[in-house]
């Protein structure tokens, strides 16, 4: 046996090619980081912030109580290397104030954001917004990514293809769409479209089961849209649950904020049912490789039974992400004390309550529907 090798129970594992594998990918990703960095830092212009690195700092002074403010400020002596700006290379003494357990914690070696408001008098306050951490979660995104098409190969690159052209067709047509007052629920549909289109060509080997996935995931993401429709009729929803709806309607009044939250329904559906179609249309073209002369009730009741299994794991995941996503607010209502009828009427309550309903839905419809399109689709070819 050569080294880097490991015999178990017979099948010999070469675990020194994927430590390489994995060396490489966390050297692209340090490169990555190292080049974010510097750019990052040399196009910083801002005049009023300034990445900071702190070389020592004191413990927090509690400032005088304003009576009007239902926060408590604190300020800190700091000596803050400036890495950005005018003042970059230079070492100065700062008084920063912030909120007392505000969340951002100074550390020395550590590098932050320093924001700096200058008054008429020609004095400034200095605060701590954030850490800087722009090249640590490029380097980590680009080290995930690495490690994908590392161990993954051509599928794991296709992965990452779909992945990316569907963010890019979110973030830079679909979000400017809506955010320029465009109506948000006919294009949640062509977006919804395009996703599945890009993510089927893209995982799916087999040419032929490419239409059943796609038309499986659509018809899923459709339904999950109706249920999400007459819920959000029915039960008279404004869209207006929770902070970030509030803020958009006030930041732009126009904003269909009720047709947001409807193709919000449909967009986070896509995932679920993607995953759920691609893997009936797997299992069943596996199926009729191995026997070309399976009867089409046979087949499709395989479809149903590999369906109603991956749905269980399905469901967990989806629902789990949609808690995890509302913890704080849980968290929130447990330390007020639980009051079950307020709970149940609340309006955040209910959003979250269609996002679960809706896509739980359309992981049901995604099974028969993948199903019959594969049986159908196969009796016509025949």
């Amino acid at each position: 046996m050569r080294i880097g090798e490991v015999n178990l129970g017979g099948l010999r594992i070469d675990y020194g090619r994927y430590l390489l594998r994995f060396g490489l990918a966390a050297a692209v990703a340090a490169c990555v980081y190292y080049a974010v960095d510097t750019l990052t830092l040399a196009a910083w212009n801002s005049d009023e912030s300034s990445v900071v690195e702190i070389a020592g700092a004191s413990a927090p002074v509690p400032l005088a109580d304003d009576e009007e403010s239902p926060f408590n400020s604190v300020s800190v002596a700091i000596t803050a290397r400036f890495l950005t700006g005018p003042d970059k290379g230079k070492t100065e003494p700062l008084i920063v104030t912030q909120m007392d357990n505000g969340g951002v914690e100074l550390h020395t070696g550590t590098r932050y954001i320093l924001f700096s408001d200058v008054f008429e008098d020609g004095t400034a306050q200095h605060s701590i917004s954030d850490v800087f951490r722009v090249p640590s979660v490029a380097g980590v995104v680009v080290f995930a990514c690495a490690c994908l098409v590392a161990f993954a190969g051509a599928a794991g690159a296709r992965a990452l293809v779909g992945l990316g052209l569907s963010v890019l067709c979110l973030l830079w047509v679909y979000i400017p769409f809506v955010a320029a007052g465009g109506s948000p629920i006919l294009p949640a549909f062509g977006v919804v479209a395009f996703i599945a289109a890009v993510t089927v060509f893209c995982v799916v080997r087999r040419g032929r089961a490419r239409l059943v996935a796609f038309l499986g995931a659509t018809g899923g993401a459709a339904g999950a849209f109706l249920l999400g429709w007459a819920m959000v009729r029915l039960w008279r929803l404004s869209g207006l649950g929770g902070d970030s709806a509030t803020l958009l309607a006030t930041t732009l009044p126009g904003a269909d904020v009720r047709g947001i939250l409807l193709s919000s329904v449909i967009i986070s559906a896509i995932g679920a049912v993607l995953d759920v179609g691609v893997s009936i249309t797997a299992a069943m073209s596996e199926l009729v490789e191995h026997d070309q002369k399976i009867a089409p009730l046979d087949l499709w009741m395989s479809g149903i039974r590999v369906g109603a299994e991956v749905l269980g794991s399905m469901i967990n995941t989806l629902i789990l992400a949609y808690i995890g996503t509302s913890m704080p607010f849980a968290v929130l209502i447990s330390s007020a004390g639980v009051d079950l009828l307020g709970l149940m009427n609340d309006q955040y309550v209910g959003q979250e309550i269609v996002q679960s309903l809706a896509g739980t839905s359309g992981l049901l419809l995604t099974i028969p529907i993948t199903a019959t399109c594969f049986v159908a689709l196969r009796s016509g070819r025949s």
